[in-house]
């Protein structure tokens, strides 16, 4: 797919409303900036908001160019790490929820939703995606709907948790689907966001700097499928202007199915850097990071758990 040529709009910074902005990068044609009141990096052209279908089509799912490369096998060929994953998922949830009611936004193709349902959680899902809504309703018997949370017919108040899981860097009006979320949760309902950490998380300033370039320049995953790179004080902006209040923060780490469908390979040329690499990927010294860093909040993946906000004006 030519993700360039996706119709485009122009946007300045959802968070403050700022158009002064800085670029850091340019990818494929799409301008990344970071914006110069706030510090929200963003696209600041984007593919219009009517080619979401088109986006997240056969070749989002397969091609592994912006979206995933294999969806359903890298799950069926790694799935003894997706259920690792999953089950992680579980337990925070059982720790954290008053109801097991559950609506994931974003579902794809409802492989969580499924694992969530075999434990006795009552699940529902939304995705744009007509390709894997339809697989999740078919193959997989689950109640998923086709559209976006605004379109879909939902009764208020009716979940005690909703899912964002790497959802809220994709979504062109995230204000108006997080007050649509405040509708769909029961009185004592949550909210779970979960975002990667992009461009000035400490593995990617290394990496940056190792590349004798700025931090922040390097290329962000899944341009332009990804319209904002958060850091853990822009998405809780984010949260809080959308009218919630976070209670409780996690630290995970991306990486571990990417690892290995595509493992790191070592530069054999450069013999420093492949000693570098070699001790980094093949020793355990990343892992030992990852391990530390999600210890002290540091991982490449942001949680939040948050309510609605009863001091809430905005609307």
């Amino acid at each position: 797919m030519d993700w360039s040529s996706f119709p485009r709009e122009k946007t300045d910074c959802i968070l403050c409303g700022s158009s002064s902005r800085c670029l850091l990068s340019v990818h494929n044609t799409w301008p990344v900036v970071r914006c110069r009141e706030c510090g929200l990096v963003y696209l600041s052209e984007r593919p219009a908001e009517k080619t979401l279908i088109d986006m997240y089509s056969k070749s989002y799912y397969e091609d592994g160019d912006v979206g995933y490369k294999g969806y359903i096998r890298t799950f069926e060929k790694y799935n003894d790490t997706f259920m690792k994953i999953f089950a992680r998922r579980h337990r925070d949830l059982l720790h954290r929820a008053r109801g097991k009611r559950l609506l994931e936004i974003g579902c794809a193709y409802g492989f969580l939703l499924d694992y969530l349902r075999e434990r006795e959680w009552k699940v529902t899902g939304v995705e744009i995606s007509p390709l894997s809504s339809a697989f999740a309703r078919n193959e997989l018997g689950l109640d998923v709907h086709t559209g976006s949370v605004e379109s879909v017919d939902l009764e208020e108040h009716s979940f005690d948790v909703v899912l964002l899981l790497d959802v809220l860097e994709h979504l062109h009006k995230p204000f108006d689907i997080l007050h649509r979320i405040k509708e769909l949760l029961s009185p004592e309902g949550i909210l779970v966001v979960q975002c990667p950490w992009e461009l000035y998380h400490w593995e990617e300033i290394a990496e940056a700097l190792l590349k004798n370039m700025k931090p922040g320049t390097i290329e962000p995953d899944s341009v332009p499928a990804h319209l904002y790179f958060f850091q853990p004080r822009t998405l809780e902006a984010v949260l809080e202007k959308g009218g919630f209040r976070i209670f409780a923060k996690q630290s995970g780490n991306y990486g571990s199915i990417r690892r290995q469908v595509d493992p790191p390979s070592i530069n054999m040329s450069n013999p420093v850097k492949g000693f570098f690499q070699f001790v980094y990927f093949r020793l355990g010294l990343q892992r030992f990071l990852y391990a530390a860093s999600r210890l002290m909040r540091l991982g490449n993946g942001i949680i939040r758990y948050a309510v609605p906000d009863s001091e809430d004006t905005t609307r």
